[in-house]
């Protein structure tokens, strides 16, 4: 049992200092060799239980990216008005990528080296269902007169892109406006009001 114990405490200490490293520093800027010193382990540690800074860092990618895919397909499977939905959708993204800025980068990393990872983890949560949904509820939007015609595929992609793509740029964006992160999110936090209204401006007829 305390062997048992022990192993659960290792493996425990190695996530936990990793998703702080990662975050911290992003993949490239994080060894194995930190990731050990950091959970007070050592880095045989960090390769027999997850065998590649690569591995470990998946590990962390799917149970963030679980919650993200979860919380957003929840909204938009749910019963709310188009415009409740529209506005949560977008609200997810916020509330859910500074706690896990690793979402973004691993997803561009997984789209040009495994994208197969990727639409696997997708599949796994349904998205034809909800794609459907999607569907029926622009066009029930659009003969209500609320809004114009617009493909799902176009929508979705104009809600993804709007409020994902500036937490892939933070890095940057910190440096060249010389910011700190948490100016940065606040910064996020205005944003988002405007890529709301500027997705519901566009809509309308």
């Amino acid at each position: 049992m305390a062997k048992k114990q022990h192993t659960l405490d290792v493996k425990d200490r190695i996530l936990n200092a990793s998703r702080e490293l990662f975050v911290q520093h992003g993949y490239n800027g994080t060894s194995i060799r930190d990731i050990a010193t950091a959970s007070d382990t050592n880095i045989a540690h960090v390769k027999y239980y997850f065998q590649s800074k690569n591995k470990l860092f998946e590990q962390i990618f799917d149970e963030a990216f679980d919650i993200l895919v979860n919380r957003v397909f929840s909204i938009l499977n749910s019963d709310l008005s188009f415009s409740e939905m529209l506005e949560s959708w977008i609200n997810a993204y916020y509330e859910i990528l500074p706690e896990y800025p690793q979402i973004p980068i691993f997803i561009l990393n997984e789209l040009n080296h495994n994208s197969e990872h990727l639409i696997a983890l997708v599949k796994k949560h349904e998205p034809e269902e909800i794609f459907v949904k999607i569907t029926e509820k622009l066009a029930v939007e659009v003969k209500k007169g609320n809004i114009k015609e617009i493909s799902s595929i176009d929508f979705c992609l104009n809600v993804i892109s709007l409020a994902v793509f500036p937490f892939i740029l933070e890095g940057i964006v910190i440096k060249v406006a010389n910011i700190s992160s948490a100016d940065y999110h606040a910064v996020l936090q205005r944003h988002k009001k405007l890529v709301i209204h500027f997705i519901t401006a566009a809509l309308k007829p």
